[in-house]
């Protein structure tokens, strides 16, 4: 998964420039998909703040990996038994057994959530000349961003909490065999949680730069279909419990929503700044009032 996660970084950070705002496609596009003018961007990065968020990320994710680098293996104890009732009721209902076939599924969903249809839809509109280079670019840094919080969180709440996972409480467990430093890892999901983070950024990402495009609802309606069967698979596989999912989930789609809002706040407040500029200037000095007019 970490391959996954390293190609989707260095994807968009480097894939932003080709045919961004071309038009390789003669298509004639409606009014209401067409994207907002740049001057009125719902998203905007910040020389000072967007440095510091990326290298938070980066010093999460990479402290994470770090840690789980140099930390001790803890070698499965053959002799150790795993009581299905000491499981909560809740999860024991959703408990299966190891499933290659279906981890692999749900290891395929996840990439089509967290890489494949943001990829599709914002580099389709750009090489329809319906997306600015300006604005691919501060798309592809966002989820960078969105990217490292995520898996640096997610991998430090795997590290704390060293979860059996449930193909753990199956008698046939070692058929496919366990890794040492993966079967703790249960509590969250980080395919899901990168698959939830990657249908909110993008379906909150779309609706904003195409508030009256017909697409919003496919959009969001496939990003999460995809979300969520990597979620049921990561359960059906034996990989995660219920409870690994939903915490996935949640913490994806919190992640997804929130690096983006945050640039929001950015555009809003550059766009703030340029009204007040537009106003006139009272000034007093030794000499009299002067009134500025700025246009």
């Amino acid at each position: 998964m970490k391959i996954t996660q390293t190609f989707a970084v260095l994807a968009f950070a480097c894939l932003f420039p080709i045919n961004a705002g071309a038009q390789i496609f003669n298509v004639n596009i409606p009014q209401n998909e067409l994207c907002l003018p740049e001057e009125s961007s719902p998203f905007a990065l910040d020389k000072v703040w967007d440095p510091i968020i990326f290298g938070a990320g980066a010093i999460t994710y990479g402290g994470a990996l770090l840690k789980d680098h140099f930390s001790s293996n803890d070698d499965v104890d053959d002799f150790k038994s795993y009581d299905k009732d000491d499981v909560n009721p809740f999860d024991r209902f959703f408990m299966n057994e190891y499933s290659k076939s279906l981890h692999n599924m749900g290891t395929a969903t996840c990439l089509v959530a967290t890489a494949g249809i943001p990829f599709a839809t914002f580099l389709t509109e750009s090489a329809c000349g319906n997306f600015s280079k300006q604005n691919l670019f501060d798309v592809a840094v966002m989820y960078s961003e969105a990217l490292l919080f995520t898996n640096g969180i997610k991998d430090w709440i795997k590290i704390g909490a060293r979860r059996e996972r449930p193909y753990m409480y199956f008698d046939e467990r070692d058929e496919d065999g366990i890794d040492s430093n993966d079967y703790k890892y249960s509590f969250l999901s980080g395919h899901t949680a990168n698959a939830f983070m990657g249908a909110t950024f993008t379906s909150y990402v779309f609706c904003s730069y195409y508030p009256d495009s017909k697409l919003k609802i496919p959009v969001i309606a496939t990003s999460y279909l995809f979300a969520a069967g990597t979620g049921a698979l990561r359960m059906a596989s034996g990989n995660h419990f219920c409870t690994d999912v939903l915490a996935g989930a949640a913490m994806g789609t919190a992640v997804g929503f929130a690096v983006p809002f945050v640039h929001h706040l950015f555009a809003q407040s550059n766009s703030s700044e340029k009204d007040s500029s537009k106003k006139p200037q009272l000034m007093f000095s030794p000499y009299g009032i002067n009134v500025h007019l700025n246009f």
